[in-house]
């Protein structure tokens, strides 16, 4: 299966760049991907399938109960 997606290159300023490159680390997903899921919803709105793919894809973490500390 041929992959549908397009590579292709962007200009960024060199601290949105890096910005980037940390929001898709802790999204934890690879750059590209994280970059392109942005422009899909600048250029097209969240409402967009992927992006909305994106946003309620399982995320790991920690499962299991809230754990709420009291401040007393």
């Amino acid at each position: 299966m041929k992959n549908p997606n397009k590579i292709m290159d962007v200009e960024l300023p060199a601290p949105e760049a890096a910005d980037l490159t940390v929001r898709a680390a802790i999204a934890g997903v690879p750059t590209s991907e994280y970059i392109g899921i942005q422009a899909l919803a600048g250029a097209y709105g969240h409402q967009h399938p992927a992006v909305l793919a994106f946003s309620n894809r399982e995320r790991p973490g920690i499962s299991g109960p809230e754990i709420i500390e009291s401040g007393d």
